[in-house]
């Protein structure tokens, strides 16, 4: 127990009733209890604190240079991780128990003009020596892309959870479209992607991810 020596101006050095008092280089202060921390760990709180850490991972796996390519518009106040973190988000689903974001729900990611972009369903194969994700020429005309522009895909990698963009040289799309995945997952993993272009002729390998066209949901209405 702390006590007042030289009166209740005075100071004081250990605790009186909510209040603590010391000193540090001759000067006497006082400061308040802290207020007791709780964390609870409900089932409910552990379920979504693992969901936040999915949602982070995922949203993390895409560079600054390919967000801005996917949000040509950012929101005031919001981040375009942020921005992408919250369409993610919106992919929740719980299996046995566990939050996690589930990429076979998503139907494209991005805020840029909106393009007529079936979602395809594909696994990882291997074609002279690279790992690739292939469209049929039916999907690959559908999207009405002009003829000098590069195929590029959005591809949402469901076995290894993860999610990618990945450019190509391809622009005629009469034999298909093989787009090469790198080391992005293995050979056999189940994917979903859409197609998507580079709206400049320029080869997307030197000129970087410029600017997509990108299918999305519709906006949701604020209050």
């Amino acid at each position: 127990m702390g006590k007042i020596k030289q009166g209740i101006l005075g100071g004081f050095k250990g605790k009186v009733g909510t209040v603590i008092g010391a000193s540090w280089n001759g000067i006497s202060y006082m400061r308040g209890l802290a207020q007791s921390v709780k964390n609870p760990k409900t089932a409910a709180q552990l379920q979504q604190r693992v969901f936040f850490k999915d949602l982070q991972s995922l949203a993390s796996q895409l560079s600054d240079e390919q967000l801005l390519s996917l949000f040509p518009s950012a929101n005031r106040g919001m981040t375009r991780r942020n921005m992408l973190t919250r369409q993610l988000a919106a992919a929740a689903a719980v299996t046995d128990d566990v939050k996690a974001v589930d990429l076979s729900l998503l139907e494209g990611i991005g805020n840029g003009e909106r393009i007529d972009s079936p979602m395809l369903e594909t696994v990882i194969t291997e074609l002279d020596d690279q790992l690739t994700i292939g469209a049929e020429v039916s999907s690959a005309e559908a999207i009405g892309k002009p003829a000098e522009a590069n195929f590029i895909a959005v591809a949402y990698n469901v076995t290894k959870h993860k999610i990618g963009i990945f450019n190509s040289n391809v622009t005629d799309p009469s034999m298909g479209v093989d787009i090469p995945v790198g080391n992005w997952g293995e050979r056999g993993d189940s994917v979903r992607f859409y197609l998507t272009y580079a709206t400049s002729g320029q080869n997307v390998y030197l000129r970087g991810f410029g600017s997509f066209i990108i299918k999305t949901r519709p906006e949701k209405i604020g209050r």
